[in-house]
């Protein structure tokens, strides 16, 4: 993976969670009659976001361990 696709792609994914939390926030405080966002969807959100980081760094440092 070459260094500019990487901080894109991680750039990309920080902008997106940036704005995921700006929308579940204002439903949260919101909170209208029929929205079906409980704490469990929020924590599953906040968990995939964090795993989908863990993977991209992983990433990372196996394909600096090969020297590509």
């Amino acid at each position: 993976m070459t260094e500019d696709f990487y901080y894109a792609l991680l750039t990309g994914w920080f902008i997106l969670l940036f704005f995921w939390l700006i929308i579940i926030c204002f439903i949260y405080i919101r909170k209208p009659p029929k929205s079906i966002l409980s704490k469990k969807i929020v924590l599953f959100s906040m968990v995939f976001f964090l795993i989908i980081y863990i993977i991209l760094i992983v990433f990372r440092n196996v394909d600096s361990n090969f020297g590509i």
